[in-house]
């Protein structure tokens, strides 16, 4: 897998979830190995596909994403982003999230998925990229 692969393969996935919270689980279920490992500050690890749905809040169904850098080196992929996440009724459960995450992929699918950020600032009038 080229480095241009990857990163479509992570571009894919964070642009995928959405505009139903069944959207959301077809793209996780679609891009993460079932034994997927996802890292959350403030939140426990997931590991398998069956704790990250459990963790994922139920009516989360939209997630935009600006991204603002990528770098991949062998298979992991590194991207820096800004993210908005809506429930189904359009409130926002986070709003201009600086979010820093390293993705790893396995045979074209992510093996481990850990973001960065500060859940103390999930919600900010505005953005600051």
């Amino acid at each position: 897998m080229t480095s241009t692969d990857a990163e479509r393969v992570v571009r894919d996935f964070l642009t995928g979830m959405g505009p139903t919270p069944a959207d959301v689980r077809k793209t996780v279920d679609s891009f993460l190995t079932d034994d997927c490992v996802w890292e959350n500050p403030g939140s426990p690890v997931c590991r398998g596909k069956q704790e990250i749905f459990a963790l994922l809040p139920a009516d989360f169904a939209r997630l935009e994403v600006r991204f603002r850098h990528m770098a991949t080196a062998a298979d992991t992929v590194l991207v820096e982003r800004v993210e908005n996440m809506f429930r189904v009724d359009g409130t926002p459960i986070a709003l201009n999230l600086k979010v820093m995450a390293a993705f790893e992929l396995r045979a074209g699918r992510i093996s481990a998925w850990r973001d960065y950020f500060d859940h103390t600032h999930l919600i900010s009038e505005r953005p600051d990229w």
